[in-house]
């Protein structure tokens, strides 16, 4: 790759980067390639030789948004596994995920958006959801394969449903309620389902 390739996949990057951030804090709608452009350092007019429209910036910005799930499950694979679940809940049912958006995870920020858009976007959520799914079974050691994926939904069901609600209501202490009340259910679920076992 030349050094011309190279700096032009360099700027396309930092423009996805850049709308990574913002989708997830603006949504789709509140989206504008010229805030996106400059965030990223670079005038309006540079965008169309990155990208042929605004879905498909708000595709590969949605894409770069699953750094959050990486972090969000690498960490948790360095747990032993009887504590995994625990670190997911307590770790994602934060109020400083909460208050940002523009950092976390995509399917809190974005779901209601990517199903009203219609096209490809409610197709790349699933995608996305898939791997999610994949990747938490992943996690789930000494559970059979339709236990797993049984709980890898509900543990994202909810954590993203938790979010959600944390974030629409008024109240801040309703909506750290919200949140605890999610992790507790969520861990008592888990030490009901230990027992049964």
């Amino acid at each position: 790759m030349g050094k011309r390739s190279e700096e032009k996949q360099e700027t396309r990057q930092r423009i996805i980067v850049a709308a990574s951030r913002l989708v997830r804090q603006e949504g789709i709608v509140g989206l504008k390639v010229a805030d996106v452009m400059a965030a990223a350092g670079l005038t309006h007019g540079a965008f169309y030789a990155h990208f042929a429209d605004k879905n498909q910036l708000i595709e590969a910005a949605f894409q770069e948004a699953f750094d959050h799930r990486e972090n969000w499950i690498g960490s948790a694979r360095k747990r032993p596994p009887e504590e995994r679940l625990s670190h997911l809940l307590n770790t994602y049912l934060t109020p400083k995920h909460r208050d940002a958006p523009e950092q976390g995870c995509a399917f809190a920020a974005l779901a209601r958006e990517f199903a009203q858009a219609g096209g490809e976007f409610p197709r790349t959520f699933e995608r996305e959801l898939g791997v999610s799914v994949d990747r938490l079974i992943e996690l789930l050691e000494g559970e059979t394969e339709g236990s797993a994926r049984q709980t890898a939904l509900g543990v994202l069901s909810l954590c993203v449903g938790g979010m959600v609600l944390a974030r629409a209501v008024d109240s801040p202490k309703l909506s750290n309620d919200l949140l605890k009340s999610a992790r507790t259910f969520g861990q008592g679920t888990q030490i009901k389902k230990d027992k049964n076992q």
